[in-house]
């Protein structure tokens, strides 16, 4: 498996280790909070993006981070989603869509890794559902300070992240069938 020990797998780690911090300032926000809640989600969100950078660029990308890196970002989600819905009128329906869907790709991946050994790296259309919905959470919580409305904002991004969610869930679906079967009739990320 080689070297685990990985800087993108360290940011990983840290950003699964921010969540509790997250969720604990957005439930307790107020106007002194706010500005450490807003910078604390886009480190979160920011590390993301610069573990697989530096996964990619200076080939440390390893088994563990193909795991962990996805694990953090739904994890993060779903902790957020949790807690926006809960107490911050997050619609319910979008985030019982995207637990669900989350819920679905990991049980395949699982399946996949289980069945033939298989670790698939993200698709593209999955990054950008990730990157959309991280803004439309940013937008949120931007949101929950008292004197800021969003909500025109907001309604666009709710039906602009639907749309993702739902292309990406088929794309991950037919990239499944494909790994199930032992096709590759066709590469959905290119």
């Amino acid at each position: 498996m080689g070297n685990v020990i990985t800087l993108p797998n360290v940011l990983s780690l840290l950003r699964l280790l921010m969540i509790p911090l997250i969720v604990l300032l957005m439930v307790h926000v107020n106007d002194e909070l706010f500005p450490y809640l807003l910078i604390t989600y886009v480190i979160a969100v920011s590390l993301d993006f610069l573990d697989g950078y530096i996964a990619r660029k200076f080939s440390q990308e390893t088994e563990l981070g193909r795991i962990i890196d996805p694990l953090a970002d739904k994890i993060l989600v779903l902790a957020i989603l949790i807690t926006l819905t809960a107490k911050f009128g997050f619609p319910l329906w979008l985030a019982v869509f995207i637990i669900l869907r989350d819920i679905l790709i990991l049980w395949a991946s699982v399946l996949l890794f289980r069945g033939r050994r298989i670790v698939k790296p993200s698709l593209v259309v999955g990054k950008i559902t990730f990157a959309l919905l991280s803004l439309l959470i940013f937008i949120f919580i931007v949101d929950l300070h008292e004197r800021i409305d969003l909500l025109a904002v907001k309604q666009f991004l709710i039906a602009l992240t639907f749309s993702f969610l739902l292309w990406s869930w088929v794309a991950y679906f037919l990239v499944y069938l494909q790994e199930k079967n032992g096709k590759k009739e066709f590469d959905l990320d290119r």
